[in-house]
């Protein structure tokens, strides 16, 4: 019996044959890129039809959205040490690395197109990077102002936005090596939220 015939009888689905799709999705967006890919070489990478696709991703940018960035690994954002600019030093290591992984290097620009015109795809875009790095970089930044290293009246949200932006521009354009750009950002933004004196006396 194939799969097809299974799931019409109304016999749950194989979680396996979600696993090979996404397997092949990321196999395919890292060897041939997002405008290479189709929901026919998914299914025919997979060993499935592509009905059989369809009833679990309504299009081809749901599908790469779910391999690239629907699977979150444990512990995602990184543990803090108790100092922040080591803390901040991670934490943009570890974006670098997320942009740079191949598959979600292939498949970044493709969402972000088509977020613009799918209400759903732009939620989820927009939960992954609040849901998952805004609210536990909020506490990093939290933790460096409660050690004084870090002025209180720190834009959060625009400062979590030059660092994704930044490390994502690197990711798909290209520059200096990544640890080299992650040790410059870093000196360069910690500059601007160091808590000095004179800022904490005007807040007082």
């Amino acid at each position: 019996m194939t799969v097809d015939e299974a799931a019409a009888r109304g016999r749950p689905r194989d979680p396996r044959t979600d696993r090979d799709i996404m397997a092949a999705t990321r196999r395919l967006l890292a060897e041939d890129g997002y405008d290479q890919l189709s929901i026919e070489s998914i299914a025919k990478a997979a060993g499935v039809s592509r009905p059989t696709v369809y009833r679990r991703w309504p299009s081809k940018a749901h599908v790469v959205f779910d391999a690239a960035f629907g699977e979150p690994q444990a512990g995602e954002f990184p543990p803090q040490s108790g100092d922040f600019d080591t803390d901040l030093r991670t934490f943009v290591a570890a974006a670098l690395g997320f942009w740079h992984d191949p598959v979600v290097e292939a498949a970044a620009l493709g969402i972000l197109t088509e977020r613009h015109r799918n209400p759903d795809l732009r939620i989820r875009t927009q939960q992954l990077l609040d849901e998952r790095t805004l609210t536990g970089f909020r506490n990093l930044v939290r933790g460096g102002i409660e050690q004084g290293a870090v002025a209180p009246d720190v834009d959060v949200d625009t400062f979590y936005q030059v660092l994704i932006g930044t490390t994502f521009y690197h990711a798909q354009l290209g520059g200096p090596a990544a640890d080299d750009l992650a040790e410059r950002l870093c000196a360069l933004v910690i500059q601007g939220i160091r808590a000095t004196p004179n800022r904490k006396q005007d807040h007082r």
